[in-house]
């Protein structure tokens, strides 16, 4: 269905904190961004899917978590019902064009950040960007800095987990070839040089197991490795953090497990 436009109530018209629905495509860079916002609260969790993923990828945890407090999804560049991206993206021009978005619609902080994968350090990034805003922030199977090097050195062992691999490593190196045209290679450089975020209260939650079907094990253990010193590096981040490791679970941990994310962004809330 085509999103509707909903003029959102303000906080600096009303003095209070926006309680409207808002479901709209938003002017923001030369592009529209579908975003939206349901629910009421003290703070405004914003969430942010991952790589090519767009605001359905919350359908399991959203209406939980607007009971509780407001909450906004949006398609990026290049996602779900939003423009194309007319210009090559990074983590940077991602979360500083989600906070422009923010701030056309009226949703002003404190905003509790949550990421998915790559939505994850796309998150770290607006956290260090914008951390007077931010009173706390959600990782779900984040992306580390180091991924995309691990993925890339993946061999061709003649496995059909290896050719995917290997084949969605040049569409992170090269931004014409994936949707949101993001030069992922500079994104997580430029995400591997935040070295700290104060004592932002932070969970970083991820699955026990890395699923890669078929991938020998050498490899395998190889990938583990990296995601796992990946992991260590989010929660080293913040002298408030906590690592939350998940049984049962993939990598969409919000479809998987909804109990534990809704139970992490519930327990960080004001």
């Amino acid at each position: 269905t085509s999103p509707t436009t909903t003029t959102a109530v303000t906080s600096s018209e009303t003095g209070a904190r926006p309680t409207a629905t808002v479901d709209e495509l938003v002017g923001v860079e030369g592009g529209r961004l579908h975003v939206r916002c349901t629910g009421q609260g003290a703070t405004t969790v914003v969430l942010i899917a991952g790589f090519e993923a767009g605001a359905d990828a919350w359908d399991p945890i959203e209406p939980t978590i607007s009971q509780s407090a407001r909450v906004c999804s949006y398609d990026r560049f290049g996602t779900g019902t939003s423009g194309a991206p007319t210009a090559t993206q990074t983590f940077t021009t991602q979360a500083t064009d989600l906070h422009a978005l923010l701030t056309e619609i009226g949703e002003p902080g404190p905003y509790t950040v949550v990421g998915h994968s790559f939505g994850g350090a796309q998150a770290v990034t607006f956290a260090s960007l914008f951390a007077d805003e931010v009173a706390a922030l959600v990782l779900i199977d984040a992306s580390p800095g180091t991924w995309p090097a691990a993925l890339c050195s993946v061999s061709d062992d003649g496995t059909e987990t290896a050719a995917t691999l290997r084949a969605f490593c040049t569409s992170l190196s090269d931004p014409t070839s994936n949707a949101e045209h993001l030069d992922a290679l500079e994104s997580f450089a430029e995400v591997s040089g935040i070295d700290t975020l104060g004592s932002l209260p932070m969970t970083v939650i991820t699955a026990v197991e890395r699923q890669f079907p078929g991938l020998g094990a050498g490899e395998l253990a190889r990938l583990t490795d990296a995601w796992d010193q990946g992991q260590q590096r989010w929660v080293g981040l913040s002298t408030e953090a906590q690592l939350v490791s998940v049984e049962d679970t993939g990598h969409s941990i919000q479809f998987d497990r909804p109990d534990v994310v809704i139970r992490e962004i519930t327990r960080l809330l004001p």
